[in-house]
């Protein structure tokens, strides 16, 4: 309410031609920042797209918001890992929507502990990138920091694709035949 009345009172004691060019330069502005998500979902995508042929996987997942995510982890980690990523940054939504419609102190704990669990998610998962299509931590580095540049560095470059070692399972442990006890005698 107190910004309706600021907006009234900024346009009352203002000239026109001030009032305009506030317009206008709000106008621009806006403009300018979704010109330039456009063209990030762009290059992203078209990142994406040659990855996922380098990956095996069908090119147009690359065009699916949340989807898309959750194929990279998928063929970077593993499937499990994959939904789990998922799931913290639905958490991370829901919680964060659920904290501005007043959630409370609890609210913005959980948004923060879920989120900091992202961060660290995101992280491994850039490792993982990196090693599965043959690079070291420099470029997981550079996909953390500058993701779009590596992003398209991957799809567009020499990267190999080599698909992540699962991880095994122990070998169940062979038992060792008991020896006899030092009272009996060996069995001929």
């Amino acid at each position: 309410m107190n910004s309706i009345v600021y907006a009234m009172n900024f346009a009352f004691y203002q000239s026109p031609a001030e009032v305009t060019l506030a317009l206008f330069m709000v106008s621009f502005i806006t403009t300018v920042v979704c010109f330039s998500c456009l063209v990030e979902w762009i290059v992203m995508t078209l990142a994406r797209w040659k990855m996922y042929e380098k990956a095996g996987e069908p090119s147009w997942k690359a065009l699916i918001p949340f989807y898309n995510n959750y194929t990279e982890v998928k063929f970077a980690w593993n499937k499990t890992w994959a939904i789990v990523y998922i799931s913290a940054m639905g958490a991370t939504i829901l919680f964060s929507a659920l904290d501005a419609i007043g959630g409370g102190t609890f609210m913005h704990i959980l948004v923060c502990m879920v989120s900091i669990f992202l961060v660290v998610i995101h992280i491994i998962f850039c490792v993982k990138l990196s090693k599965a299509f043959g690079h070291k931590a420099g470029w997981a580095v550079g996909l953390i920091l500058v993701r779009e540049i590596f992003y398209l560095m991957i799809g567009l470059g020499k990267s190999q694709y080599t698909k992540p070692e699962e991880p095994v399972a122990p070998a169940p442990a062979v038992e060792a035949p008991a020896a006899p006890a030092a009272d009996e005698a060996p069995k001929a």
